[in-house]
């Protein structure tokens, strides 16, 4: 008779098997983790990379005067400039000073427009072609243009003042060989005050620099301020979106109005600035105001009480044009 086989009891099969099976659970765990990881990082990079591009090469501002200052009354010109590159084309209009009924005034002083980041010759945000209408009335030709990137100009980027300190020198060159102008002032608006400042200061046939809320130091404000035009947390970005500017730009972002105003002689300054500006904080243009003296230029500042960013002329508008009008006055032979 033979004897039965007790059944084979698989206690250690069943254990490999479990064994087998958390250890292939950990591994598909560990490879999710590293995928999603990996995941977040071209995330990251390509968030950022996209933000950089977008922050220096921005969409532009379209014009919004079909006639431009004929819009408003003034008679002008249209000019065209083949820029730094040569490549390229900035375009702007040509502004005599003229009285109400658009009848010419004489005159060989010129002030040259410096428009801000995401901006244009016209400088609606801040009624621009109606502050040159009192420029204007007042016996002054202005010449504002839209730089390479802005406007209806050619070509893309732009750099807060480094290339379109060139860009400036250009129009000034145009305005003293074409259109024979004997004196040179410069305006500028909030990052459009940078060129202005850093052009009008080492170029001799630039007397007058009038700065609207100004920086100090490119490099410094952008280190501690990129996530304001980034839009992105700035712990986890502004490094980064800082590295890949001047990628973009393909010029390195350094210009400071500060050592420019340090350097400069035989100048004579308006700096101006709205006492609530959260972009610019005001004290930058009493410091400029303050450095230009030290050095030995004429120098005043002007501060518009409760008005934000580079608004000075909307908010405070009779104000803002007399203390224009009574510095160039004084200061612009």
């Amino acid at each position: 008779m033979s004897k039965k086989l007790a059944p084979a009891v698989p206690v250690k099969k069943n254990e490999e098997d479990k064994i087998m099976d958390v250890k292939t659970i950990k591994k598909i765990i560990g490879l999710c983790c590293v995928a999603f990881v990996v995941l977040l990082v071209i995330v990251w990079a390509v968030v950022g990379a996209v933000t950089a591009a977008s922050v220096i090469d921005p969409k532009p501002r379209e014009l919004v005067y079909t006639d431009g200052p004929a819009e408003i009354g003034m008679v002008y010109d249209f000019f065209q400039i083949k820029d730094f590159r040569g490549s390229d084309y900035i375009v702007g209009w040509w502004i005599p000073a003229q009285d109400g009924d658009g009848e010419y005034i004489d005159s060989e002083k010129t002030i040259i427009m410096s428009h801000n980041y995401q901006s244009n010759r016209e400088m609606t945000e801040i009624d621009g072609l109606y502050l040159i209408e009192d420029l204007v009335h007042s016996g002054y030709n202005v010449m504002t243009f839209d730089y390479t990137g802005s406007g209806n100009s050619k070509g893309k980027n732009y750099t807060f003042g480094v290339q379109e300190h060139d860009e400036l020198s250009l129009v000034i060159d145009y305005a003293v060989n074409e259109m024979k102008q004997k004196s040179i002032a410069l305006m500028g608006f909030a990052f459009g005050s940078a060129p202005a400042i850093t052009a009008g200061c080492e170029d001799e046939r630039v007397s007058v620099i009038i700065a609207d809320s100004p920086y100090l130091d490119l490099k410094s404000y952008l280190d501690k301020n990129i996530s304001v035009w980034s839009q992105l947390p700035d712990f986890l970005f502004s490094s980064y979106v800082n590295a890949l500017l001047p990628v973009f730009a393909g010029t390195e972002l350094e210009s400071s109005p500060l050592i420019a105003v340090s350097e400069a002689s035989g100048k004579s300054f308006l700096f101006l600035h709205g006492e609530k500006d959260y972009i610019f904080p005001v004290e930058n243009s009493e410091t400029l105001a303050r450095v230009a003296q030290e050095s030995g230029n004429v120098a005043h500042y002007k501060v518009f009480e409760g008005v934000l960013h580079s608004a000075g002329f909307v908010y405070a508008e009779e104000e803002y044009v007399q203390t224009v009008l009574t510095f160039l006055s004084e200061n612009f032979k």
